[in-house]
């Protein structure tokens, strides 16, 4: 049976513990900062800890839970891309991407965060929805992707100064992991990450939403619309789900509740939602709301449909919402030389009879 995580383990626990054991309350203290501030990934590394006691704790827990079964770097060195093994043997992703044009080692880093194996939302563009559903991540399962690419980034020189839930799953479908990882986060005796620094994506979960809106304010919203009516957003993300109309109402509700611009991604597939006729639709859809358009071009996959649009149809259709108002932007697309789209990478894995003995979902 494996031992269990410490990012499982909250700091009032890991004190109580740390008493039976007869030391001082200051060793809390001292691990946690060496995971959450240093990246530390064993027990071995708290060098400031007496070795006696290292072994000890490496009896009784683990700090990451996460075994890296693959890594993946774009030939730019933007993007670092780990696929990693759970306990019982799935399998998802974690991305480093690194926004330095100038060489600066100092400049943004953000990591994109699974919160489930596989997805029970079937977005037709998506890979990992081509997968299914396998489970929900444990907040130590999250937290532990974070870990393992902050040591990456700490050891270039810098921070990771961004992240993003925006990974294999729906975040808020597995809200109470999503709620738990980012107290810890932003809890300034942990990771001590600003909440206008960290974005949580969804297809529109309104429980999730208004969660969100209530427990963690300042952290960005963005919700993943990809369609200006219900007729067409059924045929791109089929799962029953709130209309159009509500979900748009529950951004506007999150703008009035915390005075935050909200995001909408909108996957721009060729001959299906990317005319200026839908641009327009989308346009009024959105008028007299506060927020920003990331208009994403469809990266084709195996398993998955769909056509990327050209560069002309994908600056039109921005042309399009920003003549009438709404602020958008064509996302920065990074790792296209690896299996950077999301999913991508387990579903190649998996399809070539990965040493798991995970079949292929299909």
């Amino acid at each position: 049976m494996p031992l269990p995580s410490m990012l499982d383990v909250d700091f009032a626990s890991l004190s109580a513990m740390l008493a039976e054991m007869d030391e001082p309350a200051y060793r809390a203290e001292q691990i946690w900062r060496a995971v959450y501030e240093r990246g530390a990934l064993m027990f071995a590394e708290m060098t400031v800890l007496p070795t006696t006691l290292r072994e000890q704790l490496s009896s009784k827990l683990r700090v990451a839970p996460l075994e890296v079964a693959a890594t993946q770097m774009s030939d730019d060195g933007s993007t670092t891309k780990l696929l990693l093994r759970l306990d019982d043997g799935e399998l998802v992703e974690t991305v480093l991407m690194r926004y330095d044009p100038l060489g600066d080692r100092r400049a943004r880093k953000t990591v994109c965060v699974s919160t489930q194996a596989g997805c029970a939302m079937g977005c037709v563009f998506c890979a990992t929805g081509a997968q299914g559903y396998r489970r929900q991540l444990t907040p130590g399962e999250v937290l532990g992707q974070i870990v393992m690419m902050a040591r990456i980034a700490l050891d270039e020189g810098s921070p990771v100064t961004n992240i993003v839930f925006m990974g294999m799953g729906e975040p808020l479908a597995n809200y109470d992991t999503v709620h738990a990882a980012l107290d810890r986060i932003t809890d300034p005796a942990a990771m001590a990450m600003s909440p206008r620094r960290i974005t949580v994506s969804t297809v529109g979960i309104l429980p999730g939403i208004r969660r969100l809106t209530r427990e963690h304010p300042t952290v960005n919203l963005a919700i993943s619309l990809h369609a200006p009516n219900d007729g067409l957003r059924r045929r791109l993300v089929p799962v029953p789900s709130a209309s159009v109309a509500e979900i748009v109402d529950a951004a506007r509700d999150h703008v009035e509740a915390t005075g935050r611009r909200v995001s909408f991604e909108y996957v721009l597939m060729a001959g299906v939602n990317d005319s200026p006729s839908t641009a327009r639709e989308f346009a009024k859809l959105l008028r007299g709301l506060r927020c920003q358009v990331n208009l994403i071009p469809h990266n084709p996959t195996a398993g998955v449909e769909g056509k990327r649009p050209s560069r002309r149809s994908t600056l039109a259709f921005q042309a399009a919402l920003e003549d009438a108002g709404v602020s958008a932007t064509v996302r920065v697309e990074k790792g296209h030389d690896i299996s950077a789209a999301c999913g991508q990478l387990r579903g190649d894995r998996a399809s070539a009879g990965d040493a798991t003995g995970l079949p292929a979902k299909g």
